[in-house]
């Protein structure tokens, strides 16, 4: 990574940062390649009022991947390919990235495809667990 995409990509690592925070995080590391802030963070609970955003397990912006407590094997690295997105578009990706998902929706965005593609993960929904009345 260069240190102009770096730069041109601060105020979103910031934002990202920012998310971090509010999302209750646990833990953070450094990954060398691509350069990222990895954080584990306790919920996603500013995303679940988006009715397509109820069972995130992961997310990315700038150089920061945030990873909540419900990820799965491959959402580590389908995230630093998405910070790898940000380091070939420096500042213009997180426009990108909304114009496509407004264009095609998230499961036909083509940065979700190329991600999906990369970490040889796949899209899955993560359904709230719904108990019976008095099945405690």
């Amino acid at each position: 990574m260069t240190a102009l995409a770096f730069l041109l990509n601060l105020p979103w690592t910031l934002i990202g940062f920012i998310l971090a925070l509010i999302s209750l995080p646990r833990n953070i590391q450094v990954n060398a390649k691509p350069f990222a802030f990895v954080v584990s963070v306790r919920s996603f609970w500013w995303q679940t009022w988006l009715p397509s955003h109820r069972g995130v397990r992961a997310s990315s912006i700038g150089n920061v991947a945030l990873l909540s407590e419900k990820i799965l094997p491959k959402d580590l690295k389908h995230e630093l390919v998405h910070v790898r997105q940000y380091e070939q578009r420096p500042f213009i990706q997180a426009f990108l990235y909304i114009l496509e998902t407004i264009r095609h929706g998230y499961k036909n965005n083509k940065y979700e495809i190329e991600a999906y593609e990369k970490a040889v993960n796949k899209y899955i929904l993560l359904q709230r667990k719904h108990t019976k009345p008095g099945s405690d």
